[in-house]
Order: structure tokens, then sequence, then C-alpha cells
């Protein structure tokens, strides 16, 4: 469905009330118009929840994205060439018909964000006082600007729409915005809604903290805008971001065994932001069709490699992956022995993380060590032996040198977020620096798992860097005559 009749679908506004068990479980039904009904804080709140299950209908696609071009999975030979738009994106064969091109479901996210800015403040509720309208605020501007970001890390530059669809007298021929434009008012935004963002929402199951680890608490408003500031080469602000989430004493790293628990159950203490799933209430996913039962995606020989150069490593064989099979264990098990699994039909509920604590710390080290000096390359090498040490295989001596940190930290983050959705992104993050080394470093990234006959191949394509972000749906540039396809998809016949 192209995106404009797509987001205008989405304005089905609830008449029920929600609570904070269900607010996470039951997309609005209602057709309603802005005036019919924003009345109640429940209204506002409905909506918003909306928006959360608008981010949880875009899981597979937010791992595919962020996955089928790095080097940490490979497709299984049971996952045939052709019959997979997450296999074409992995071999860099990739047409503006490729289903991975659509963006509607980010762009649905952000619709219902604006929807909440744009009415909620309208709304005349005793219960609704102005501190609470503030908060939602907070959390429609999570939910938007994490949109935004997935949608410029994918596309560069897109559409930025601010005002929600309601009917159809919108316009929907929008021209592109600059990514990095996006990004920077985004932070703004975000920026503004610290004020009013909840530490932490108050759980009425205290073992099951859906509110706090589900919804955008301050700490996951943190953490976005120290990774957006490090995608955008903003080394400070990214800095004391970070340390705002490390200093909160809201999360702690988790250690030992007990580093699993961060999959299973999830929700975990190092938990900040996870997408949330349960099946008892009909919310499941396909992470175990794609890691075990239908055998589509399996851990790279590199990440392998990776795991093996460190045998004490915790979050190796029998936690993220075995080795008997190849198997990504941490979506599949139910404990770090590699032997128990989840039950393939009663527990498809795994959560998808966004944001834990590990991230904060080497999203911090890496930001230092893009300062370059011996001070900062010095703090940045103490966060990430932090990780290595909770890890179990010891200090790294670290390197002079930015490049040497740099791959350092990457491949820290490479064993620590396998298979998490962030690898692409964090390879891109390093190839759009211009200091020396830095594109060749993410190029030679990539090729760690191309074939012998592909890797020259893909070397070249990763020369051109609009190579790196996904051509425009096809249906989109009929809808929108003000787009402009990415130049390197714009001669391919698509």
């Amino acid at each position: 469905m192209k995106l404009n009749q797509y987001i205008v679908s989405l304005m089905i506004l609830a008449l029920a009330t929600t609570s904070c068990q269900d607010y996470l479980t039951v997309l609005p039904e209602n057709n309603q118009s802005a005036v019919q009904y924003w009345k109640t804080k429940e209204d506002v709140e409905a909506v918003l929840g909306a928006g959360y299950v608008k981010l949880r209908d875009a899981q597979e696609y937010l791992m595919l994205w962020g996955e089928s071009r790095g080097n940490g999975i490979y497709f299984g030979t049971s996952f045939t060439t052709g019959s997979s738009a997450g296999q074409k994106l992995r071999q860099f064969d990739i047409l503006a018909t490729n289903d991975l091109a659509k963006w509607d479901k980010l762009y649905a996210i952000i619709n219902m964000a604006n929807s909440v800015i744009k009415y909620g403040p309208l709304v005349k509720d005793a219960s609704f006082n102005e501190n609470v309208m503030h908060s939602y605020l907070s959390e429609a501007y999570f939910q938007r600007a994490l949109a935004y970001f997935y949608l410029v890390r994918i596309w560069n530059n897109v559409p930025f729409v601010k005002e929600p669809y309601v009917d159809d007298s919108a316009p929907y021929a929008i021209a592109q915005t600059a990514g990095d434009d996006i990004l920077k008012s985004c932070l703004a935004d975000l920026n503004n809604s610290l004020e009013y963002a909840k530490i932490k929402f108050p759980e009425s199951d205290i073992t099951n903290p859906i509110n706090t680890k589900g919804r955008a608490t301050k700490w996951a408003i943190y953490s976005l805008i120290a990774d957006m500031n490090l995608w955008l080469g903003n080394y400070d602000e990214c800095i004391s971001a970070s340390e705002a989430v490390i200093n909160s004493g809201q999360i702690g790293l988790i250690g030992g065994i007990n580093w699993f628990t961060n999959f299973y159950p999830g929700n975990s203490n190092e938990s900040i932001f996870e997408i949330q799933y349960s099946y008892n209430l009909g919310q499941t996913n396909n992470l175990i069709s794609y890691y075990s039962t239908s055998k589509i995606c399996y851990i790279s020989p590199y990440q392998q490699l990776l795991y093996e150069a460190n045998p004490t490593d915790i979050r190796g064989n029998k936690a993220s992956y075995t080795t008997t099979d190849g198997k990504i264990w941490k979506y599949i098990g139910v404990s770090a022995d590699g032997t128990t699994a989840r039950n393939t039909s009663s527990q498809t509920d795994q959560h998808w993380i966004i944001y834990r604590l590990a991230d904060i710390y080497l999203m911090e080290a890496e930001a230092y060590a893009m300062k370059g000096d011996s001070t900062s390359m010095s703090k940045g090498l103490s966060l990430l032996n932090t990780v290595r040490l909770r890890a179990g295989i010891g200090a790294s001596a670290g390197n002079s040198e930015k490049l040497g940190m740099i791959k350092l930290i990457l491949e820290e983050r490479q064993r620590e977020f396998f298979s998490e959705g962030k690898n692409w992104f964090d390879l891109v993050r390093i190839g759009r620096r211009t200091d020396a080394g830095f594109k060749e470093l993410f190029i030679d990234q990539v090729i760690q798992v191309a074939s012998a006959s592909t890797s020259a191949m893909v070397r070249s394509i990763l020369q051109d860097t609009n190579a790196w972000y996904l051509p425009i749906h096809s249906d989109e540039l009929v809808t929108n005559e003000l787009l402009v396809q990415n130049p390197y998809y714009a001669n391919l016949g698509n």
C-alpha cells in the first residue's frame, strides 16, 4: 500500500479507554475525526499506545534492515536465492520493487506520534494536567525521532512529515529533506522533552516491567540522543547524554551467566527500551522461525571467529549461538546452556531490544575515541574494558591510533550486539566519517561475508556512498512526484 493511503488508513481512533495492562495491546479501531475524538486523557494514551503497536509491527523489518547487509549473519541454503527481499539485500542486488525498500511501517509510527503532538495539547480533561500532557508528548517525540532515525540511516534523505494525516485534505506530495537536517530537528525536540520525561513508570506487576521498559523513559530519550549525536559526529553531546544514562542509578550491566536474562525472559535491569511481546495477548514474532525452525539465518563464519578468539566470552557459544549447528541461540533458548530451547508454539514472544546499557557504554567509548586526544582515548578504553570485563574476556591494551581504537570498539559491538539489528548501522556510521581509513574499514568489514567470487563486485559497489542506502520504492515514486530517486538506483530500470 502506498504511503499516503497507508497513513490515512491508520488514523482510526478509539472510543475505548486504556490501562497500564492493555495500552500496548490493541490499536484503536473506530474512525473518528480529530474534533470528535480528542476529548480525554485516555484518548491521547490510546493513540500514543498505537505508536508503540506500530513500532512492534515494524520489528521484522528493523531486524532485516540492521542485519542483512552486515557481517554478523548469513542466510542459510534453505533460504533460496531470489525468494527473499533480505537475500537480495545481502547480495546488494536491490531494486526499487524490493519489499524492504518500503518505508510505510516507519511512517505509520510517525503518523501516530504526530497526532499526539498536534492534538494532545488540545484535550480539556481535568485528569490531563500539563505535566501529564508533556509526559505523553515526550514519548511521542521519542517515537517520531526513533522512526526518523531509522529512515535516515536506511534512505538518507526522506520526506520530513510533522503533521498527522487525518483525512484526504493533507498534502501527500512532499519533497525530501536532508537526513542530517531531519536528525538535528528531532534532537531539538528530544532535548526539549527531557524536562517532562518519566524517570520510570509505575508498574502493576513489578516482575514484568512492561511500562518502564516498553515505554520511552527519560533514559530511553537520552539513549536516542546519544545515538543520533554519535551518527552526526557530535561527540561531546553523545558523551553528555551517555553519562546521563550511565549515572542514572536506574540501570546496571548484567554479567556472568545472568547476561542471558537480557533475552530470556527480557526486560532485564540492563534494558532501557525494548519492543514488547506477549504470547498470552496474541503478540508474537518470527524470530524462532528465522533462527531455528525455518533455518533462514545463521551466525556468519566471521562472527563466529570473533567469539572463538576469546573462548571465555560469556556471550559466545551456548549464549549468542551454538557451535554445533550455527543457530542464533539468544532468540531461541531459555538459558545459556545451548540445550534448553523455547517452545516453538507458545514462547514466540521474545522482546526486541532497542537500547540496553552496554550499548551506551560503547557509544560513549566510540565518541571519546573519535575525539582522538590521549585523555579521551584513555577514557574510551576504560569504557570499552568495562564491557569486556563483564563479558569475561579481560581488558584490552587499546590502540594509540584513532582508527585502531574504533576497530576494537566495533569488534566489541559485534560480539555484544550480534543479531540485534545494529550491525549494518554501526558499519555505515563508521564509513560516513571523513577520517583517513574509515571508509576502507567499513568496506573491509562488509566483505568479510562476501564470497570469493563476489567480494570484488561488492567492494566496487560500496565505493559509491549512495549504494549504502536503499532505493525509494517504485510505488512511492508514482504517488509522490516530488520524490527524487537515490542516484545509485536511478539508471537501473526500476
